[in-house]
């Protein structure tokens, strides 16, 4: 029997003997997404901030002419604000590729997650390890995220239930590099076998959390982020264990 409890307070204290800190490779992850978020504003909007102008213009009509803003369609108000999408092949290409490098630096902050639950010093560079499965993490990623939508379209419910079963098909392309994708997620359907209520319920204990991370405008995700991963991974290694 799985002790949520437990597991979280041992991921705590996994947390506090890291010898390179988890706060520091959250941060570092965080920092390295907002950047490239940026960049890829800037190079689809021509500003780093354009939700920063959409707050201004809509300051701007709600003191002067509400009623437009009220009747104004989203392509207009964009167009209006200067925030029309430039969506050119090139900015879309970028995206993509920014997309695809946040996966391959996750599977790196996910191997530093998995050493310091060995005792392991983890050094800052482990998070340019995933490049070493670049490819796999991607085609795991993409072949996942295929899967989910297509039980999705069933219903809501088997959608979520899906995405429970190939929790842990990253996890064991990072524990076991010689496994095919389809191997990873074959194993992890294996895993989670009678797991997925218990790997819900932790999602769930972690939204008061969440909530106060809004609140500081993700700020909070500095810890939280290493905090939920360390967490999860008590559950991949019990889901290893079954198998």
């Amino acid at each position: 029997m799985i002790n949520r409890a437990e597991i979280k307070q041992e991921a705590k204290s996994i947390m506090r003997g890291a010898r390179v800190s988890p706060v520091l490779m959250g941060a570092l992850v965080l920092a390295i997404s907002l950047i490239l978020d940026r960049i890829v504003s800037l190079v689809e909007y021509g500003t780093l901030f354009p939700d920063l102008r959409i707050f201004q213009y809509i300051s701007y009509l709600a003191s002067t002419d509400p009623m437009l803003l009220l009747d104004m369609s989203t392509e207009d108000f964009l167009a209006m604000s200067g925030l029309a999408s430039s969506a050119t092949v090139y900015s879309l290409f970028f995206s993509i590729l920014v997309s695809l490098f946040m996966t391959v630096l996750s599977g790196g902050f996910y191997l530093y997650c998995m050493g310091i639950r060995q005792g392991q010093e983890m050094p800052v560079s482990t998070l340019m390890d995933g490049l070493g499965v670049a490819g796999k993490l991607i085609w795991c990623s993409i072949l996942t995220w295929i899967k989910v939508f297509l039980w999705s379209l069933l219903f809501f419910f088997p959608g979520i239930i899906a995405a429970y079963r190939y929790r842990f098909a990253t996890y064991n392309l990072l524990t076991d590099p010689s496994l095919s994708v389809s191997e990873a997620i074959r194993l992890s359907c294996q895993q989670t076998r009678g797991m997925k209520f218990d790997l819900f319920v932790l999602d769930l204990s972690f939204i008061g959390w969440d909530i106060l991370s809004s609140i500081t405008l993700g700020l909070l995700d500095i810890w939280l982020m290493p905090y939920k991963v360390v967490a999860d991974l008590a559950y991949f290694e019990e889901g290893q264990r079954r198998v």
